[in-house]
């Protein structure tokens, strides 16, 4: 039986020096104080670009922390004279990512200008993904943005919670004016939108079910936290957060393979009370059979409806669901540039908008699709709400493929780690990361969640402290120990949770 090393060699980063030097020291510090700071903003930001009145110096204040994360991380790996760690096999991959997706730009005649916008917006997360395996933190400086983003998060679901009992009054008095959400009995907390709420919220009770599998004990108030956040997901009323949470939590039993109780009593707990408006609220229960018929409208009605009682489009009982509508229209064109795609900036989004308000009459798109272009039929978003087919329509196969290796090339050391069935804090880590990407890579089919200002910052944050926690896995001994099935005598104690 081959029992090596717990992550094979050229697949994540050799560990840090033991020595840094005082500048180095220095720079990580700075970056994880900005990796703090930028945490704050992307969760704070929607709610006070809206409750100061749309100004724009929050959005220019998260650019900057970007640009000085890029900086500071390009430093620190200079300082430590360890560019030569970014040469596994994911960041190859990455490189001929960028690669494609700077030669579909060119071939579809974007702008070097909008190529490097595009590709920023694509790839902003990744900046924490680096900047954790440059720094490599330790327990004691990871913990903070744990608390950070924890303490935020069970704010909104306290927030979200008053906004779906007490109504209208409940936006309108945290400065919201948009009250659609209201409308529609849909808590969004200090963020933007319910799927935002959804999104965070299941991140966080993913992250909780980790650290409980690990934990030799659980206090009451911990579990109480969990339902906490279970109700703040509940009240967003985001259904396919809902779902992916649950995929997500099957992810991890099939991985670890034991604390089933555990597992169970917590999928349970998500599942429960997640579903629970739906159960008990009749306005929630007609508002999920109107989405299920828009649903199968949209999946079985051919192009334009033209029964006669549609013509008047506002019809609800004619409503189809959009995302299912922009698939067709999607794919239509796709068909017509499957390699390359139309180039990035050229496929709605906040980039496309800015570019061009009108990217959806693109004349390449109405030679495809007739003379309504890609119909928006009145929607309102930047973005056509489906990651998956804005990176195919911008980037063609070829893209698609080389994102999905590079998302499967970062996640299979993690995930490899996860099926050790350790009890160490790092092995929480690798159990969050592992139902992270499963839920990251479900939502994305029904958001633009991967390239949101919000969710992937968070997701590579976890990600890559799961890299620059692989090198401290047990030495080959207890490896091979593993793998021959001794867990006991390389298994450490459990931790209570106090």
């Amino acid at each position: 039986m081959q029992t090596g090393e717990v992550v094979m060699p050229h697949t994540v980063d050799p560990p840090p020096s033991a020595h840094a030097s005082p500048v180095s020291a220095w720079l990580g510090k700075a970056i994880v104080a900005l990796l703090g700071v930028l945490l704050v903003e992307v969760l704070l930001e929607s709610w006070l670009v809206t409750a100061l009145g749309e100004v724009g110096w929050p959005k220019t204040f998260k650019s900057v922390l970007y640009f000085s994360l890029l900086a500071l991380t390009a430093v620190k790996f200079s300082v430590d004279r360890s560019w030569g760690r970014l040469r596994t096999r994911a960041d190859l991959v990455l490189l001929i990512l960028g690669v494609i997706m700077v030669v579909a730009g060119i071939v579809g005649g974007s702008s070097a200008l909008l190529v490097s916008q595009a590709m920023f917006v694509y790839f902003r997360g990744v900046l924490v993904f680096y900047a954790m395996r440059a720094v490599a933190p330790g327990w004691r400086s990871f913990k903070p943005l744990l608390w950070i983003g924890g303490v935020i998060i069970a704010i909104n679901s306290v927030v979200a919670i008053w906004q779906f009992i007490v109504g209208e009054s409940a936006y309108t008095a945290l400065g919201w004016v948009d009250l659609q959400w209201a409308g529609e009995h849909r808590a969004q907390g200090l963020l933007e939108h319910p799927n935002d709420l959804g999104h965070v919220t299941s991140f966080m009770l993913l992250g909780l079910l980790a650290w409980f599998l690990v934990a030799e004990k659980i206090k009451p108030r911990w579990w109480a936290l969990f339902v906490l956040i279970a109700v703040g997901l509940a009240v967003a009323q985001s259904r396919l957060s809902l779902v992916a949470a649950l995929a997500a939590v099957v992810a991890v039993a099939v991985v670890r393979r034991r604390d089933l109780k555990r597992l169970i009593v917590a999928g349970l707990i998500i599942g429960v009370v997640g579903a629970s408006p739906m159960v008990l609220l009749k306005e929630n229960r007609d508002d999920l059979i109107y989405r299920v018929n828009g649903f199968i409208g949209a999946l079985f009605t051919p192009g334009e409806d033209d029964r006669p009682e549609c013509i008047d489009t506002k019809s609800p009982e004619c409503d189809r669901e959009i995302r299912i509508i922009f698939i067709k229209q999607g794919t239509e064109l796709w068909a017509e540039s499957p390699v390359l795609g139309y180039g990035v900036g050229q496929f709605g989004g906040i980039v496309a908008v800015k570019e061009d308000p009108d990217w959806n009459m693109d004349q390449r798109f109405q030679d495809v699709l007739g003379p309504k272009g890609f119909d928006l039929h009145d929607f309102k978003s930047t973005s056509v709400d489906v990651f998956w087919l804005h990176l195919l329509v911008e980037v063609g196969a070829l893209g698609l493929i080389a994102y999905l290796a590079w998302m499967y090339l970062i996640s299979a050391p993690l995930v490899s780690a996860a099926r050790r069935h350790g009890n160490e804090p790092r092995d929480a880590i690798f159990l969050w990361s592992t139902a992270a990407i499963a839920f990251a890579v479900l939502i994305a089919t029904w958001s633009a969640s991967l390239e949101d200002p919000l969710f992937p910052p968070m997701l590579f944050g976890v990600l890559g402290f799961g890299w620059a926690l692989l090198w401290s896995m047990p030495s080959s001994a207890a490896s091979a120990a593993i793998a021959a099935g001794d867990e006991d005598n390389v298994r450490p104690e459990r931790r209570e949770m106090t």
